[in-house]
């Protein structure tokens, strides 16, 4: 049985680290539930351990991501302000509320987060005044990136900063409570409300991701809330994955980063809201 559990930890590892890197998510968003809803671990222990997995994820991507210049490393600062501190404070509260509410918020924002990708609804350009506009050009945050698979440069300036600030709280409160990262929102964020490239999005995303969740980490370890025995080969075998994630991203069509992100995030959602109901229950 022993040799089954850890080949399924590899399994769960590997797979979450490839979409993690893939979607910017960091694979947290696919350790927790595993975890939790295949091999009945307390769901505390299933974030601990996702945190160490979203740490493994952003560590194994990020320089892949800064290389191909899909990360906004001036944005990503920006925006670890508000996300970093939110994670902390959350990873405090997480261990005051029940299962079944974390179960319940971790499906709520999966279903509304995969709507927004597989319609692709972009919220519209903001008319702004000149001192906005002129706010946001003091930040420097204009770049450009080469898109392999269409062939094409694309030169952005992401917009809405200050709303992405206060929206990306959100990722943080995410990273403390339910031990994903904060991709899961940072990534659909500013891709649809600040206007950045669907891959700059998942690059930059990858980046942040690791700070929230170390933040979070030491809490949960403090908490007696991660198991070395499970979170080292899961983290391991994340590693893994994302690295063959990070070198998928370039070449893939946007559109089908966006399927597979929707189609996963609904089938997630849906056993979380089971657990959540009392109506599946994992056992180890």
């Amino acid at each position: 049985m022993d040799i089954l559990f850890y080949a399924g930890l590899a399994a769960t590892g590997l797979t979450a680290g490839l979409l993690g890197a893939l979607l910017g998510l960091g694979g947290g968003v696919f350790v927790v539930p595993a975890l939790s809803l295949i091999f009945g671990l307390p769901q505390l222990v299933a974030v601990g351990t996702s945190n160490l997995a979203v740490i493994a994820t952003s560590t194994a991507g990020a320089s892949v991501y800064v290389r191909n210049r899909l990360t906004n490393v001036r944005l990503a600062l920006i925006l670890l302000v508000p996300t970093t501190l939110a994670a902390l404070i959350s990873s405090l509260i997480a261990s005051f509320l029940p299962q079944q509410v974390l179960s319940g918020l971790f499906a709520i924002i999966l279903l509304y987060t995969s709507y927004t990708m597989l319609t692709n609804r972009e919220l519209a350009p903001p008319a702004g005044s000149d001192e906005a506009i002129e706010a946001t050009d003091a930040l420097d945050l204009k770049a450009a990136h080469y898109d392999a698979a269409s062939g094409n440069v694309e030169i952005y300036t992401p917009r809405r900063v200050r709303e992405g600030m206060s929206v990306n709280a959100l990722a943080g409160v995410l990273a403390g409570l339910l031990g994903v990262g904060g991709g899961v929102v940072q990534m659909p964020v500013m891709n649809l409300l600040m206007g950045v490239p669907l891959k700059v999005a998942t690059g930059t995303s990858s980046f942040m991701i690791g700070v929230t969740a170390t933040s979070a980490a030491f809490v949960r370890y403090a908490h007696g809330d991660i198991d070395p025995l499970i979170a080292v080969p899961t983290a391991l075998f994340v590693f893994v994955g994302a690295r063959i994630g990070a070198w998928l991203v370039p070449r893939a069509p946007n559109a089908i980063l966006r399927r597979i992100f929707g189609w996963v995030a609904i089938i997630i959602a849906m056993l979380m809201i089971l657990q959540a109901l009392g109506i599946y229950r994992a056992g180890r």
